[in-house]
């Protein structure tokens, strides 16, 4: 019963990050639309881990038995929407790493559908999806850690959406709860990544918070 009403809870949340998602969005376009650098101090690095992190959680969704909605779908629509930043991001830049980031975030995507054909895995392809939630921790916390060091060095926020990162903190502390709802032998990869995520991304709002303060303090002397 609790797996259920937790995981409609956790569902519900995860659509403030859809929302915080779509804010960043309007915030790169409304740059755009002023002529300022329309993803300004956005690292690619933040947002390619942010996406194969959200692909981690949806392929875990995938190869679990039985299918989990609550992580797959919640987590598919996440994926669109980061999908249509990091075009953005490489539509504004032409540079070879975001190209390769685009592309190789749409690439896994669609593997990721096809995936669903041949389900439930065998154990080796579980293992797998447990390496992959560990490798994606790591990629996620250091990627975090590179947005933070870059709006640090720049003194700026830039493009970069509060809206976005307090829905992301809402969504991992709702799928840590979610995640107690099942075993702990399949539930720990959950719990490391979402963790991580947790605590990596607090910090860089604390920064974000501070650049802004600061910056209205300038505005106002």
């Amino acid at each position: 019963m609790w797996y259920h009403i937790l995981g409609w809870t956790s569902s519900m949340l995860f659509v403030l990050t859809w929302y915080g998602l779509g804010q960043q969005l309007l915030t790169i376009e409304k740059r755009r639309r002023n002529r300022q650098v329309a993803t300004q101090s956005l690292s690619i690095n933040q947002f390619a881990s942010s996406y194969f992190a959200f692909f981690a959680n949806f392929f875990y969704g995938i190869s679990i038995e039985p299918f989990n909605h609550y992580l797959v779908w919640t987590r598919c629509g996440a994926l669109l929407l980061l999908l249509v930043i990091l075009f953005r991001i490489w539509f504004e830049r032409r540079s070879w790493w975001s190209a390769i980031t685009f592309w190789s975030g749409l690439v896994i995507l669609v593997l990721g559908f096809v995936s669903m054909l041949f389900r439930p895995f065998p154990g080796f392809a579980r293992l797998g999806a447990n390496s992959l939630m560990l490798a994606v921790t790591v990629l996620l916390v250091q990627g975090t850690l590179h947005q933070w060091l870059l709006i640090r060095k720049q003194g700026v926020v830039g493009a970069l959406s509060f809206s976005l990162f307090r829905t992301i903190l809402i969504k991992d502390i709702s799928t840590l709860v979610f995640a107690l709802t099942i075993p702990l032998t399949s539930a720990w990869p959950l719990l490391l990544l979402n963790g991580s995520s947790v605590v990596s991304r607090s910090l860089l709002l604390i920064q974000m918070e501070v650049l802004r303060k600061r910056t209205d303090s300038q505005v106002v002397e």
